[in-house]
C-alpha cells in the first residue's frame, strides 16, 4: 500500500471569503447603483426621443432597478396606455422606437459604467 499523502492548501480560506465577499458585492449596492446611473442615462434619451403632443408621455416615462429571481434588472418605461404604440406602431403608423434608440445611443457608456464596477469589485 502506498504512504498516506498529506496536503496542505494555504491561504484557502481567505480565497473562499474573498469569493463570499465578490459574489455578495454583486448582488448588492454597488452593482445596483452602476444600474441606477445606467437607467438614468436612458430615462434622459428616452425622454429626449420620445414624441410630444401634451408632453404625457414624455413626463411618464421613468427608470427603475429591481432584483427578480436573483436578476438585476434595469427597467426604463412607461405606464401611459399608448405608450407601447408609439415605441413599436401600429397598422396604421410606424412606430417610434423612442426607447429602443434612448438604449442604443448609451449602450457603450452602459457597458462601461456597469463595467467599471465589476473591475472595481473585482479588485477589492
Amino acid at each position: 500500500m502506498p504512504d498516506d499523502i498529506d496536503v496542505e492548501i494555504k491561504g484557502l480560506k481567505e480565497t473562499q471569503k474573498k469569493f463570499q465577499q465578490v459574489v455578495k458585492d454583486f448582488k448588492g449596492s454597488p452593482m445596483q447603483d452602476a444600474m441606477r446611473r445606467a437607467t438614468l442615462l436612458v430615462e434622459r434619451s428616452g425622454k429626449q426621443n420620445a414624441p410630444v403632443d401634451t408632453g404625457r408621455l414624455r413626463a411618464s416615462i421613468t427608470p427603475e432597478v429591481r432584483v427578480q429571481n436573483k436578476v438585476l434588472q434595469g427597467v426604463v418605461g412607461s405606464v401611459v396606455v399608448y405608450s407601447p404604440f408609439q415605441e413599436f406602431g401600429t397598422k396604421f403608423m410606424k412606430g417610434r422606437f423612442y426607447l429602443r434608440r434612448a438604449i442604443e445611443e448609451n449602450a457603450k457608456k452602459i457597458v462601461a459604467l456597469i463595467g467599471k464596477q465589476i473591475a472595481i469589485i473585482l479588485e477589492k
